[in-house]
């Protein structure tokens, strides 16, 4: 750390670093819940050609 430009962009480093991990946090808490009842395809396929 000779240069004092090294501890600006180390601090430039950490506050993206933060910004992400706020955004990546609010991205889990907002988003929408999975749909909770899942109804599985029928399992006889019926077809109208003969």
């Amino acid at each position: 750390m000779d240069d004092p430009y090294d501890l600006v962009l180390g601090m430039f480093a950490v506050g993206i670093a933060a910004v992400m991990l706020v955004a990546g946090e609010l991205y889990l808490v907002m988003r929408p819940d999975p749909p909770e009842i899942y109804a599985p395809p029928p399992l006889v396929v019926t077809s109208s050609i003969n």
